[in-house]
């Protein structure tokens, strides 16, 4: 889950308009993280370690919410729905 909360808070530091966008770059940034770290031993400059966390603290992330507001569940639906998207591609 704190993957998802942080993919989640990524989203939320940018326009609601670039959130569907910024949820599916995450997600592919994290898998070129992940194949990188799994070839190399090393993790990934700017995407991280190859999770959704690593790849949403090279984007940025905003501060986490107190409550989980309106918008953060937005975000997390867009990041939940790019995750099941991308897995069927898989």
């Amino acid at each position: 889950m704190a993957d998802l909360s942080c993919a989640g808070r990524a989203l939320l530091a940018v326009a609601p308009e670039s959130r569907a966008y910024m949820a599916g770059a995450l997600v592919r940034n994290a898998c070129v993280a992940d194949r990188f770290r799994e070839s190399t031993g090393v993790r990934h400059a700017q995407f991280g370690d190859g999770t959704l966390a690593g790849a949403a603290r090279g984007a940025g992330m905003s501060a986490e919410p107190p409550t989980c507001t309106p918008d953060f569940a937005k975000a997390l639906i867009l990041v939940l729905q790019e995750l099941v998207e991308h897995g069927s591609h898989h």
